[in-house]
């Protein structure tokens, strides 16, 4: 078997060589309780301080790192955390009352959240976004008055690329509503596009692991200091009573050390070159090919790419690339198992004949430019020969 092309980083990432490193000296030596009260477990806890410190700076949060810091299982788990904990805190008849704003394009670990609250009475908006993923300021400007209670804006779609200029939201935020909750689900922007909370104004921020390189089952949120929220885990009251359970000291200190691989500057020259050579190559030797998301690449991840190409099935190419082990996917991992498919290509008005034949290519820092040519070449020929059965068919 030929050795495999992995261009599905969107997904999940493969865990860097350092990563693997730290956490297996980390599981012989550092095993102990971060809570027990002799000097090993107190060792524990202040190398967890010390990567709270490490991650806090990286979003360049201000104040208590240890208590605006909070580890989670992922980013499903920080989105449910931070949105229902906040909204679960207030009082039914404030929450009926009030709205809560969010987009049509985001993960189904916040758009579902927001379903939920829907169909319990809440009045949540919903915003457009136009055909690059971008929310209108202006629309968000009328969606937010002093009813609003929370707003949820993706920081980095998990397709399109599309960074939303969370800046500028969070200035028409907080001159409307200073005292509305302003989260971002940031798994797919982190260390992959800059995010300053202070500057956005961000009340909370999700993180995840294994999207850059570190394990699965550890993640992070950062909640602004003074924002009650209600846990959703209750127990021995680690971190701070907001989330009880025994720290995940191995997915920590993995997290941590993925960090520090995509610290290094070479990662986003990397892939700001896979991509433009992924682009070039493909419209060079396909017609009807269409690049989803922002020309502009001062607003984008570099890390995730969709493309549409007319008169095929994405579905189709994904297997027939499989079968010469390559590995893309047609969207997000976690809609496989969803009835409704597309919603990202239909929000930004992509006609039917290019959803169908979406694709969506994404990178990491392990990825090589060996691997990014041998995949292209793969998803070209195989797009070929897809488009010839496409004649027979007509």
């Amino acid at each position: 078997m030929s050795q495999i092309c992995y261009l599905d980083n969107a997904a999940t990432t493969q865990p860097a060589p350092q990563v693997i490193k730290r956490m297996t000296e980390s599981f012989q030596t550092e095993y102990f309780n971060p809570s027990a009260m002799y000097e090993p477990g107190l060792k524990e806890e202040k190398l967890i301080q010390g990567c709270k410190q490490h991650l806090g700076q990286r979003i360049h949060a201000r104040g208590n790192y240890d208590q605006q810091i909070i580890y989670t299982s992922g980013g499903s788990e920080g989105d449910n955390m931070l949105i229902r904990g906040v909204l679960d805190h207030m009082r039914q008849d404030v929450l009926q009352q009030g709205t809560i704003v969010t987009t049509v394009i985001e993960h189904p670990a916040v758009r579902e959240i927001f379903q939920d609250y829907e169909n319990h009475g809440v009045h949540v908006i919903w915003l457009p976004v136009n055909e690059e993923g971008f929310v209108n300021p202006h629309d968000l400007e009328e969606a937010v008055t002093e009813k609003t209670l929370l707003v949820s804006i993706m920081g980095v779609n998990n397709e399109l690329g599309t960074a939303q200029p969370l800046e500028e939201f969070g200035k028409i935020i907080k001159s409307k509503q200073p005292n509305c909750f302003f989260h971002s689900d940031f798994v797919q922007g982190f260390m992959k596009y800059p995010v300053d909370v202070e500057k956005a104004q961000l009340d909370g921020l999700t993180l995840c692991g294994h999207k850059i390189n570190g394990p699965k089952g550890i993640g992070a949120v950062y909640l602004r200091k003074g924002w009650p929220i209600k846990p959703l885990i209750f127990g021995g009251g680690q971190e701070h009573g907001l989330r009880s359970g025994t720290e995940n000291v191995q997915g920590i200190v993995g997290f941590d050390e993925a960090v520090r691989v995509w610290e290094a500057d070479e990662v986003h020259k990397s892939m700001f070159h896979y991509r433009h050579y992924v682009e070039k190559t493909l419209k060079a030797a396909l017609d009807r090919v269409k690049i989803l998301g922002p020309v502009d690449e001062q607003t984008y991840s570099p890390a995730v790419m969709s493309v549409a190409i007319e008169g095929i099935r994405g579905e189709v190419l994904l297997h027939a690339c499989e079968a010469r082990n390559v590995y893309i996917s047609t969207g997000s991992a976690c809609s496989t198992h969803k009835k409704e498919k597309h919603q990202v290509q239909r929000a930004i008005g992509l006609s039917p004949s290019y959803t169908e034949g979406t694709i969506r290519i994404s990178f990491s820092a392990t990825t090589t430019f060996d691997e990014v040519k041998r995949g292209v070449k793969v998803i070209v020929e195989e797009a070929q020969k897809l488009r010839k059965f496409e004649k027979f068919i007509k």
